[in-house]
């Protein structure tokens, strides 16, 4: 079966990996005899298309969780986007939602307060250019 031309270093790192989730599954769901004769292609695509959206949507949900709790943020993370000051951490985490190319991400990101400008900032917020 051909590659997909995207595939990164990271798939490639885990690739055995996955191939045995992939083995595990159809254990799981057709049995040791594998998919039964007779079954429409569009049937195993079916089920293969929901485990790809419910194996995406998690990975996302899961890397952007971990990355939001992460306490040291890198320097352009940590100075207001107005005025240049540091930023103080927020006692709050706002839900977010995104549709992306994998599926809906939803995790909660925490806020940061500029107390000079008065503001809070989210990470994913883009500031609008000039």
């Amino acid at each position: 079966m051909a590659r997909n031309q995207k595939a990164t270093g990271e798939v490639d790192k885990v690739r055995p990996y996955l191939e045995g989730v992939a083995k595990s599954l159809v254990d799981r769901i057709y049995g040791p005899d594998g998919l039964p004769w007779g079954t429409p292609l569009t049937e195993l695509e079916d089920v293969v298309v929901s485990i790809r959206e419910a194996l995406s949507e998690k990975m996302l949900a899961q890397a952007l969780e971990r990355q939001a709790k992460t306490e040291q943020r890198p320097e352009a993370f940590q100075k207001c986007p107005s005025c240049g000051k540091e930023l103080s951490p927020g006692n709050e985490a706002e839900p977010r939602q995104v549709q992306t190319r994998g599926g809906r991400a939803d995790w909660k990101e925490p806020k940061t307060y500029c107390c000079t400008c008065r503001r809070s900032f989210f990470p994913s917020e883009q500031e609008s250019g000039d």
